[in-house]
């Protein structure tokens, strides 16, 4: 009999099973806690990578150094109509700023490509917090005018060109001499939705002219679905058209679900095509490559069922 206080000693005997099934349940184990933990560390990374890609803007309005600097985002892109829009952001140095938050010598920023009214930005001398007023919107048109109709092959380019001058005092008749200036150009290529874009700098650019091409094409994705639905649509289209051969070839009127079938798919065919991405207007490259012919051939085949439903067709 085992009272409390006594010391039992127990000797377990494990067999060579029994370590078997141990060892795998330490593996289980080992497994069920590593995947959820790689899991954990492929978030932290990704998400360290990404802040650390794109940074946080602290919003001054001057930079360290002596030379300014130019940034630039692309902001959008219409096809339609081919115009490119651009936000530009300059920043001057810090000892180039006065007591009132303005510039000690007025800078201008021109951009001679901009298609609209004002073409420059200027951040004068006099205007007290006008360092806070460094922002130039401008808007490019591209130099491919109805590429877009190649969709989903299209490729847009546009030239962007930007200098920038300060005032060194007054010259002759009282006019301002202007100093072009060397600046630092931050620019991030941005991706825009469906598109991918490359900047090539031109054998004009140099520390005082940013001069660049831009080139905008659709992405992969793209192109690949829309090529998928240009063939699907041709696919049911021509198998729609043997069914309307093998039905005039027997001697059986068509079923009424067969020409409701063929009626649906004459208005079905249009949204899908609207379902591409970007849907351009009607009469782009990829309608002549599958949607045009996808209709004609479905309302071929509605004509050729209705006339046999009416020769064949027992009307009482």
């Amino acid at each position: 009999m085992i009272r409390r206080g006594d010391i039992v000693w127990l000797k377990i005997r494990i067999s060579p099973g029994d370590d078997h099934l141990h060892s795998v349940a330490n593996r289980h184990y080992r497994m069920k806690t590593s995947i959820p933990l790689a899991f954990v560390l492929l978030f932290l990374t990704v998400s360290a990578l990404s802040a650390k890609d794109q940074g946080i803007d602290d919003g001054s309005p001057t930079v360290p150094g002596k030379e300014p600097m130019l940034s630039m985002n692309l902001i959008g892109f219409d096809a339609v109509t081919g115009d490119l829009r651009a936000r530009h952001n300059l920043r001057i140095p810090a000892s180039e700023v006065s007591p009132i938050h303005a510039p000690k010598q007025t800078y201008y920023l021109v951009d001679p490509f901009d298609t609209q009214s004002p073409t420059f930005l200027a951040i004068r001398s006099q205007v007290p917090y006008s360092v806070y007023d460094n922002f130039l919107t401008s808007i490019y048109q591209v130099e491919d005018a109805g590429s877009q109709f190649l969709y989903p092959f299209d490729t847009h380019r546009a030239r962007i060109r930007l200098f920038l001058d300060r005032e060194e005092g007054l010259g002759p008749g009282g006019r301002p001499e202007l100093k072009r200036q060397p600046f630092t150009f931050d620019f991030n290529v941005p991706t825009f939705e469906g598109y991918d874009v490359t900047m090539t700098p031109t054998p004009d650019n140099s520390p005082t002219l940013l001069d660049l091409e831009v080139t905008l094409k659709r992405t992969l994705p793209i192109r690949c679905y829309s090529v998928f639905i240009a063939l699907l649509m041709l696919l049911i289209s021509v198998s729609v058209l043997r069914m309307a051969r093998k039905r005039f070839k027997s001697t059986e009127a068509p079923e009424m679900g067969e020409m409701a079938f063929c009626a649906a798919l004459l208005f079905a065919f249009p949204a899908i095509r609207n379902a591409q991405p970007f849907a351009p207007p009607m009469g782009v490259l990829s309608d002549y490559l599958g949607f045009f012919w996808a209709e004609s051939l479905v309302a071929i085949s509605l004509i050729i069922k209705l006339n046999i439903w009416l020769r064949r067709k027992k009307h009482d």
